[in-house]
């Protein structure tokens, strides 16, 4: 079969006028591309600002519905603060992607349940977030642990060894770009204010070990010599919060070569905790 030839680029400028015409009739403001003579500027502009107040309409009222269906999750928790519900509507108006919707249902539902969870700040840097964004962070917190008793959230990347009698310290890290967070995901999420820039070193581990939680793992890290620390990043405040919203398991193949990371200079003993209970509302349901 002979080769197609190449489009022209007439039909190509023509595609993208019809893209722009397109989109400009989707907002409204095609009046001059159309030369629409039937109606004035300020007819045109009353009929835009009625379109925009709709579609916010239909979004405020979508995640709502989100909302309710998170709502059987926890009982109210007290009244929420009218303030926030306030600056709440005004940065989730313009949320039109059904995914991000969900998120922001779940948000409400969560401070319906207990509020002062999820600050504005914590809701300004979700407007902020596309859903690439957001997809790219819920993969980073696919990967991330805690402490067993704290809330903070780290991407645990390896270890450092001291050096010994016989031999030299040494810094033994992962490859993050393996599990789909390349080194320009992390500039994203540094930019976005998720993650803190630069690599930590915690201190030597404890004589009797520490506890690390994964989803439903947990790891009790016992060291095989002295001076052996953890490298790892951090999450910030914001991003601890927004983490509420994921429950995806850990990401297991990360898992197995962070463990085989981490065996160069600690023990690793794992321990399953059991699944915490459904709510008493979803008992009575099933």
């Amino acid at each position: 079969m002979a080769e197609l030839p190449p489009p022209k680029k007439e039909s190509a400028i023509l595609s993208s006028q019809e893209q722009t015409l397109r989109l400009a009739r989707s907002r409204g403001i095609d009046g001059m591309l159309i030369r629409n003579t039937d109606s004035t500027f300020e007819q045109r502009a009353t009929l835009r600002l009625l379109t925009v107040q709709a579609a916010r309409q239909r979004n405020l009222e979508t995640i709502m519905v989100m909302a309710s269906r998170h709502c059987h999750e926890t009982a109210a928790g007290g009244e929420m603060d009218s303030d926030w519900l306030t600056r709440f509507l005004q940065l989730a108006e313009d949320i039109s992607m059904i995914p991000m919707q969900q998120l922001w249902g779940r948000i409400f539902a969560l401070e319906v349940a207990t509020p002062g969870r999820f600050s504005i700040r914590a809701l300004a840097t979700l407007k902020e977030m596309t859903q690439r964004d957001a997809q790219l962070f819920q993969r980073l917190c696919s990967l991330t642990c805690r402490y067993t008793g704290s809330d903070e959230q780290r991407l645990l990347l390896g270890l450092h060894k001291g050096a010994g009698l016989l031999s030299r310290a040494k810094a033994t890290r992962l490859g993050l770009g393996k599990y789909r967070l390349p080194y320009s995901g992390m500039l994203q999420l540094f930019d976005l204010g998720l993650l803190y820039r630069g690599e930590l070193e915690s201190g030597p581990l404890p004589a009797d070990g520490v506890e690390l939680e994964f989803g439903t793992q947990r790891w009790r890290l016992l060291r095989k010599q002295a001076g052996v620390t953890l490298l790892y990043y951090r999450l910030t405040p914001v991003a601890n919060e927004l983490a509420q919203l994921l429950s995806d398991a850990p990401l297991e193949e990360y898992l197995q070569d962070l463990k085989a990371v981490l065996a160069q200079g600690v023990q690793v003993q794992l321990e399953i905790k059991p699944k915490a209970p459904p709510p008493e509302s979803e008992s009575k349901q099933s």
